[in-house]
């Protein structure tokens, strides 16, 4: 019985179904292929830097991007273990199996291990081999470690989240009343990993320019790769399998840990996680309860107000889309400084109007793609939107404005910061904001439209969507955004007299508002009909 219940988890995960969007599949494919070939490009551009600047031997290097992938693979792993064992979606459909809650509980370690498993060849082969070219250790006997390699790199992650999950199920337990502290740590999360990757830019892009390191950059690096060379690291041991140097070491003591934090791990979760699913089936998920009273609101405050608070209570949009664009002008000010400082290296002074364009925009896009789900959040309850006494027409433009609402704030506090900081003069800083107020209409009203066509309105069992649109309207963005930043620093450079700087204002405020004007005429003449079309 669990053999067949785990193979029913696999077939659902991983299984090919033919009722699947191909579209989606294909969308999905494409955007994992992008960002498998940025990564593997910082893996092959970071190697090359270091082996040049820094006489270290090829294991000590590779234990970099080893502690990375086990650090990524821990928190992937913490994250299958809360959701899956503590707080399932289907806990009231599980509960009713023929199963043991021991079985279960076991099936469930299992899943989270064969998945684990899955991600850690799908992480570990592409990158490993292409640190094997980078660093020219490439060999058969190379690539027989990095696949035994591969296989043997989810124990430790597996052991240890079995750990950390526990605390971090009560501390999520804690702040289920806080959702602002909770936006606010991920915030803090999100501003911190892309600082953090923006350094590192930094100091490639300066070493490319100036052929060179800063002052203590080298020491940095050579302080990290000896920190990360010690037995205290997963990733030397791990090290020594893959390269066959001390491989008795590295394969027992690898092997010998994990077994031993699994098992102490295991015997401390499944007292834990059977208390946990005991009261969730008690109390039947409820949460805490308040007094609801009347509230004398017009139709437009009632719907925005709704709206607002429903990307609250859904986690992804809470995160992704509020998240995004809180932290968005702390992100645009590394941005324009890293994008300023290699195109003046490449280009020239006088790009900064330009950058600020290109970046503004990409964030832009980020945050209006979320408008292609403004139907199709409502999941179940769209029926709901037809039967309130609102034209439907009405309601969607409460909830397109109030998109465009999040990401004004977002752009007012941006250009804010780049003219505190001198980025841009003020006659810049007002061409930015009315071609950025512009193409945010244009991509909100675009999304809704999109939306309309093709809602999903059938939710996970955690209650949100799987909705394509967003990674659709979020290439559009940033094409978009592409066009723009490229023409604004390009006509400059093209039109060398005082008129190159006029035609890309010209061109940034007319595109915006062609787009804009295009995708509101679409609505206007479109909206109720599809409305009406759709059913749930």
């Amino acid at each position: 019985m669990i053999a067949q219940f785990i193979r029913l988890q696999l077939k659902l995960k991983w299984g090919f179904n033919r009722n699947n969007d191909k579209t989606s599949a294909i969308m999905t494919a494409f955007a994992s292929f992008l960002a498998v070939a940025a990564a593997l490009a910082l893996v092959v551009v970071l190697t090359f830097v270091l082996k040049t600047s820094l006489s270290v031997d090829v294991k000590k290097l590779s234990q970099l991007y080893i502690t990375v992938i086990m650090l990524g693979l821990t928190v992937v792993a913490t994250g299958m273990q809360v959701n899956r064992l503590y707080k399932p979606g289907d806990l009231m459909i599980t509960a009713r199996f023929p199963l043991s809650p021991f079985k279960l509980f076991l099936s469930y370690l299992i899943l989270n291990y064969i998945d684990l498993t899955i991600y850690s060849v799908i992480l570990m082969l592409p990158i490993m081999v292409a640190y094997g070219v980078a660093a020219q250790c490439i060999s058969v006997v190379y690539i027989i470690g990095v696949i035994l390699g591969a296989l043997l790199l989810p124990m430790f992650p597996f052991a240890l989240s079995v750990f950390l999950a526990i605390p971090i199920v009560y501390l999520g337990t804690f702040l289920q009343k806080y959702g602002a502290i909770r936006l606010v740590i991920f915030i803090a999360f999100l501003v911190g990993c892309f600082v953090l990757y923006y350094y590192i830019l930094t100091a490639l892009a300066k070493f490319f320019i100036h052929r060179d390191w800063e002052t203590g950059t080298l020491e940095i690096w050579e302080n990290l790769l000896n920190g990360l060379n010690g037995y205290y690291n997963p990733a030397y041991y791990l090290a020594n399998v893959i390269f066959f140097k001390d491989f008795g070491i590295g394969f027992g003591g690898l092997i010998g840990a994990s077994v031993v934090l699994t098992g102490m791990g295991v015997a401390l979760a499944s007292v834990v996680c059977t208390d946990i699913r005991t009261k969730a089936l008690e109390n039947g998920f409820g949460g805490y309860k308040r007094m609801s009273k009347i509230d004398d609101y017009s139709s437009t405050r009632a719907i925005f107000r709704y709206t607002f608070r429903e990307i609250l209570r859904t986690k992804t949009y809470s995160y992704f889309y509020l998240g995004v664009a809180i932290s968005t002008p702390v992100m645009v000010f590394f941005c324009n400084r890293l994008v300023t400082m290699v195109g003046e290296a490449q280009i020239g002074k006088g790009i900064n109007f330009g950058a600020s364009i290109l970046v503004i925009s990409v964030f832009m896009a980020m945050i209006c793609s979320f408008a292609a789900t403004v139907l199709s959040v409502e999941g179940k309850k769209f029926y709901i939107t037809k039967l309130v006494p609102v034209p439907y027409r009405k309601q969607l433009v409460i909830k397109g404005v109030l998109n465009v609402c999040v990401s004004l704030v977002a752009l007012i506090i941006s250009a804010i910061v780049m003219g505190a900081l001198k980025f841009i003069s003020g006659k810049e800083i007002a061409v930015l904001i009315v071609s950025q107020v512009l193409l945010a209409i244009g991509l909100v009203f675009n999304g809704v439209n999109m939306n309309l066509a093709n809602p999903t309105l059938k939710p996970k069992a955690n209650g949100e969507t799987e909705e394509i649109n967003i990674t659709y309207m979020l290439l559009i963005g940033l094409v978009i955004a592409a066009g723009l930043g490229t023409a604004s620093i390009l006509f400059p450079r093209v039109y060398e007299n005082n008129n190159g700087a006029l035609w890309a204002y010209l061109f940034c405020v007319g595109v915006a508002f062609v787009y804009a004007l295009v995708n509101v005429l679409v609505f206007v003449f479109t909206a109720d009909k599809k409305y009406q079309k759709i059913e749930c």
